[in-house]
């Protein structure tokens, strides 16, 4: 196995995600089994608030892993297709990795607001054009990679037409069933389509100490605090889309 696929091996185990990634329950719990702990967990930087740290290990790592993993590089063009707290999360990242453009196309207001006060240019999904947008920043060609981080074949097929020719898709939206994928499009326009559940343990250093500095900041992402106790309500607002990200403690 190369270097840096240790997360697929195929004794992985992802917490909370059934029988089919080793059945390990999840960590909402008063207790949780941390297998391999000693690759697994860290050591909090000095000063870092608890709040700060829990995104190390999932929604910051999972945005830093979707823009790194797809080769962003300084100058280069962003869009974000998406932005609950993992889309927001690569919109900061993009800009951390020096992205000198980061289209944020989403159709919930607050969260296109989020995402402009991150430094990227908003378009919403219907009222505007997400096609038109990408052409005008980047002289027609196209972003250079498209996040997709909804997982619906309606954002990969949008995705594929917003990059340049050679340039990246990274679908970091959970995809659990069978979708259509304009191969044709895909082909002709010589893309590089990537996928799978983020290397957080990989990236789990590089975001400690990005966020430690402020680089990257996920406070304004949380949206509510509530006890551990509540989390049947916490789950109730999260249905009803009243929550971007809930914080239980117990």
């Amino acid at each position: 196995m190369r270097r840096g696929d240790f997360h697929k091996c195929d004794q992985s185990r992802t917490f909370g995600h059934g029988a089919t990634l080793g059945s390990l329950p999840g960590t909402q719990a008063e207790q949780a089994l941390v297998p391999n702990a000693d690759l697994v967990l860290r050591r909090l930087p000095e000063g870092m608030d608890d709040e700060v740290a829990l995104f190390a290990g999932d929604v910051m790592g999972t945005g830093y892993h979707a823009v790194v993993a797809a080769g962003v590089r300084p100058g280069d063009a962003v869009a974000v297709l998406g932005l609950g707290p993992v889309g927001l999360c690569a919109v900061q990242a993009a800009r951390a990795v020096g992205a000198a453009t980061v289209i944020a196309v989403d159709s919930v207001p607050a969260r296109l607001q989020m995402a402009e006060s991150f430094g990227a240019r908003p378009v919403h999904l219907t009222d505007d054009d997400p096609r038109a947008a990408a052409r005008e920043a980047t002289e027609s060609r196209g972003v250079d990679v498209c996040v997709d981080a909804v997982g619906d074949p309606r954002a990969l097929e949008l995705a594929l037409r917003l990059t340049r020719k050679c340039g990246t898709v990274q679908a970091i939206g959970v995809y659990a069933e069978r979708c259509e994928v304009h191969m044709g499009l895909l082909w002709i326009k010589a893309l590089t389509l990537r996928s799978g559940h983020a290397n957080v343990i990989g990236h789990v250093d590089a975001v400690l100490a990005m966020m430690s500095a402020g680089v990257l900041d996920p406070r304004e992402l949380v949206t509510h605090r509530m006890n551990l106790a509540d989390a049947p309500e916490a789950y109730a607002l999260y249905d009803r889309r009243e929550a971007l990200k809930i914080v239980l403690r117990p």
